[in-house]
């Protein structure tokens, strides 16, 4: 934590991790370890570790902690059959990318507190586990949204509000994730509420077949093909009471993709901000800050940028 009693939470998709037993992917990874080492964060979210079972995932996510310096076992309860035995914090999602969380000596996880959906809930996953942070219990989950389909998007982000704010009396929740979506939160203005994002990303780019997964489109009295970027899936998040902490600590607009030559997106000329992390209301008033690390070796690591939240569990104490 900071010399502030500030928290750094860290969302990180790792394009791919684990693919394969090459020279090239294990220089990926060695690439991904020095990111996350000079991330220098508390907790981390992370997506894309591929593992063909549950098994070989919570290895590799034990695997990639210790070469990271972080943790990331979760002790069971002490209630649970008089087991001491603690799990990985993974959820082995659909389709072989699985999400992860991790973080440095000093933070405490719950006993108990780990919660996993995998691909029976979602197409991908979601990770939850209860941390103390200097004496203040937080809620971080890890999520992966589909790629492939706008109204699954919009449906499972119903679903994980519903996981993240239920039951009543849970502590508050922060959740780092690839949304795969634009946001459509929105901020105070004067007395107008006003898109925090406004701009669209596929406006002016000519259409190519992938944007059926972003964007809603109809055709003009010429019969010619207009197109928009589809928010309804990130519109559920903030109307279900998940604010992105970009917008909520007023932070200027920055891409996480479009940098990198695997995204078929940004070969399209298209940048977008689909990282972010995402806190229930509790935790509002106690964002300090959110940072995008755009460097060289973040680049070539990834095609998607590390994103960080910073916040004071002290502020989540004193609010009624």
């Amino acid at each position: 934590m900071t010399g502030s009693g500030a928290v750094r939470f860290t969302t990180y998709n790792l394009l791919d991790l684990f693919a394969a037993d090459t020279a090239e992917a294990r220089q990926h990874y060695e690439t991904i370890v020095a990111v996350i080492r000079a991330l220098d964060t508390d907790v981390l979210a992370v997506q894309e570790i591929l593992a063909p079972d549950a098994a070989a995932a919570a290895q590799r996510l034990r695997g990639l902690a210790d070469d990271a310096g972080l943790r990331c076992e979760v002790p069971g309860s002490a209630a649970s059959a008089g087991s001491a035995a603690s799990e990985a914090a993974v959820a082995f999602g659909g389709h072989g990318y699985h999400v992860g969380l991790m973080w440095r000596d000093g933070i405490e996880p719950v006993p108990g507190s780990l919660r996993c959906y995998g691909g029976r809930d979602f197409w991908h996953g979601l990770a939850l586990v209860t941390l103390d942070v200097g004496g203040t219990r937080i809620r971080h989950g890890s999520f992966h949204a589909t790629p492939f389909s706008r109204v699954m998007r919009a449906d499972q982000n119903e679903r994980l509000v519903a996981a993240v704010t239920r039951p009543a009396g849970e502590p508050p929740v922060l959740v780092g994730a690839d949304w795969n979506t634009e946001c459509a939160d929105r901020i105070l203005t004067g007395q107008t509420w006003e898109l925090y994002e406004p701009a669209d990303p596929y406006a002016g780019v000519e259409w190519f077949a992938d944007l059926i997964y972003q964007c809603g489109w109809d055709y003009d009295e010429r019969g010619c093909r207009r197109h928009w970027a589809d928010r309804r899936p990130g519109d559920v998040l903030w109307a279900g009471g998940l604010h992105d902490v970009a917008a909520v600590a007023g932070a200027g607009w920055q891409p996480t993709t479009g940098h990198h030559p695997a995204d078929v997106y940004g070969a399209h000329g298209v940048r977008r901000r689909i990282d972010a992390i995402r806190v229930t209301g509790p935790l509002v008033l106690a964002v300090r800050a959110h940072h995008v690390h755009d460097t060289a070796q973040a680049r070539a690591a990834s095609d998607h940028l590390p994103v960080t939240a910073e916040y004071l569990p002290a502020a989540v104490r004193a609010m009624p």
